[in-house]
């Protein structure tokens, strides 16, 4: 009974000696999870060298916090694949740029919708752009690339695509036809390998090949990059969202950038940046 005391007064002394923060470690309102990922997020060393603006996530990170000047806003570098599976976990983490209740995140809270994008397509060489269209005439369906060929396709690791996620699933994840590619310049490379003939495909947003050209990539006329558009989108644009874990600080994370996402979408610094990477004539 006495050595119980003690240890409970230790306790309690401990406890007012200790600074608050020590004691008990409190979570931010909002935490971002990042990682390198050009044209989404991209280091400041690369924008000052190729003299290019922000990447569009990291200028809605900013603005989030310049609308939320009485929240406490934490941004983490991490993988990718960490990302999604701290979130997956229901840890209290935000991403800035996910597609809004596609197939492969239906758990987490969504703000509503930040911008669009104009849909995913297939990038390949030019080459390699001319047999499709010999083969599937000018209406190309993804799923027909993926079972019907033997193309060799490659994605950026912990990259995923929304409603045609399940395509690749099917027809190419785990076949010789299918390659990850790792690291912080995973999408770089990967054009780089779709323009040196070691893979042949990808699917992306037609701003990757503006990237591609942006960071000094010089295209012959047999190695040129193209992009194809896909029957599975019928041109319809893809929904942009921040998302956050389903959690309780998740949803009031959501509730609070919801309530400041008007100012966000006007903010001339987060437009300027999408107006770079995604065109004056994008989706709004």
């Amino acid at each position: 009974m006495i050595v119980a005391r003690l240890v409970t007064v230790l306790l309690i002394l401990l406890g007012a000696v200790l600074p608050l923060d020590t004691a008990i470690a409190q979570d931010p309102d909002i935490r971002f999870g990042i990682n390198a990922a050009p044209p989404f997020h991209i280091p400041e060393s690369m924008q000052q060298k190729q003299q290019i603006p922000a990447g569009f996530c990291d200028a809605l990170v900013e603005t989030v916090s310049q609308q939320l000047p009485d929240h406490t806003i934490e941004v983490s570098r991490l993988p990718q694949i960490r990302i999604r599976r701290l979130m997956k976990r229901e840890q209290n983490l935000c991403f800035p740029c996910l597609i809004k209740r596609s197939s492969y995140n239906p758990d987490y809270y969504f703000s509503d919708t930040v911008n669009l994008y104009p849909p995913h397509g297939i990038i390949t060489r030019k080459s390699v752009a001319e047999q499709l269209r010999q083969q599937f005439g000018d209406q190309i369906s993804f799923a027909d690339i993926a079972s019907q060929t033997e193309l060799r396709f490659a994605q950026p690791s912990g990259r995923k695509y929304g409603d045609i996620q399940p395509i690749l699933e099917e027809h190419l994840i785990d076949t010789d036809k299918y390659q990850d590619v790792f690291g912080n310049n995973a999408t770089y490379n990967l054009l780089s390998m779709i323009a040196t003939d070691r893979v042949d495909y990808t699917v992306d947003y037609p701003m990757m090949i503006k990237l591609y050209r942006q960071l000094g990539a010089v295209n012959t006329a047999e190695s040129q990059l193209t992009f194809i558009p896909i029957t599975e989108y019928q041109q319809k644009p893809i929904i942009g969202a921040i998302g956050c874990a389903r959690t309780p600080w998740g949803k009031q994370a959501i509730d609070a950038i919801n309530s400041v996402l008007p100012k966000i979408k006007q903010n001339k610094e987060f437009n300027r940046s999408l107006d770079f990477w995604l065109g004056t004539d994008r989706p709004k």
